[in-house]
């Protein structure tokens, strides 16, 4: 019984991160073949070597003697060793207050018993995660909404769905101000059939990373109300009068950085 995989995750400290605790432990425990030992899969070799609850009357060869002893010792090792694994992925403070739990089994059975939560308290946290999720937590948009829609399944899980519109709202409430322009334009492209949004597409890396500005009194993208032409058209005087001052301004610091040269007459 060898570990190939290492515990993903931060130890167990109580309810509050109990459900990221558990599906990442789970995980840890069924990979590295130690579930089997906690839910009962595996199980106390007896002396026939056969799956059966009784007991033969014939004494034992000296041969089956040896090798039934070397079959118990491997699996109180591999129990124990699993008890171990078990401890290693809570905190200090829960391997305290469940010292008194000899078996891996009995262990996770108290720890399931002490901070699983009901029903309405599961659908309540998965809803805060999805609330409290914002962009700058995540290195990217595809992991922001990966993180949502994991939410979402969870709570599908409890027979309990959130409406698409109310989950793009949420999407987008949770990006950042620089991104103004691209909530402004989403907003207005999703209001035609809130029934047919595909959240899946807000993460689309081109309609993201095209970050234009966009103004609905004109509909034209690449400016915002304050400098719209069509609403302000005296912006359009101050515009070309100001860039005609810069090209003023480069062209005198042009001459006046142009080096002179001297020719001397032979």
């Amino acid at each position: 019984m060898t570990s190939f995989l290492s515990f993903k995750g931060n130890k167990l400290i109580g309810r509050s991160n109990y459900i990221e605790w558990k599906n990442n432990a789970d995980l840890f425990l069924e990979i590295n073949g130690y579930m089997s030992y906690i839910n009962g899969t595996e199980i106390m070799p007896i002396k026939e070597g056969k799956e059966t609850s009784t007991y033969s009357t014939e004494p034992f060869t000296r041969e089956l003697g040896a090798r039934y002893a070397d079959r118990i010792s491997e699996f109180n090792d591999n129990n124990k060793r699993v008890l171990g694994a078990l401890k290693s992925v809570i905190s200090n403070d829960n391997n305290d207050c469940f010292k008194d739990k000899t078996s891996s089994k009995d262990l996770y059975n108290s720890i399931i018993k002490t901070f699983s939560q009901t029903s309405l308290e599961l659908v309540g946290c998965y809803f805060d995660k999805i609330v409290d999720t914002n962009y700058g937590s995540f290195n990217n948009m595809d992991e922001y909404i990966s993180n949502i829609q994991l939410s979402i399944i969870y709570l599908i899980k409890l027979n309990q769905t959130i409406s698409k519109p109310i989950v793009a709202w949420l999407i987008l409430k949770g990006l950042p101000s620089q991104y103004d322009s691209y909530t402004s334009r989403k907003y207005e492209e999703l209001i035609e059939d809130l029934d047919e949004i595909n959240v899946s597409k807000l993460a689309n890396k081109t309609s993201f990373n095209n970050n234009q500005s966009y103004y609905k009194y004109c509909n034209k993208k690449g400016h915002i109300e304050d400098k719209c032409f069509i609403k302000y058209p005296e912006l359009r005087n101050n515009y070309f009068n100001s860039n005609n001052k810069t090209k003023t301004s480069k062209k005198y610091y042009k001459s006046i950085n142009k080096p002179k040269f001297i020719y001397k007459k032979k």
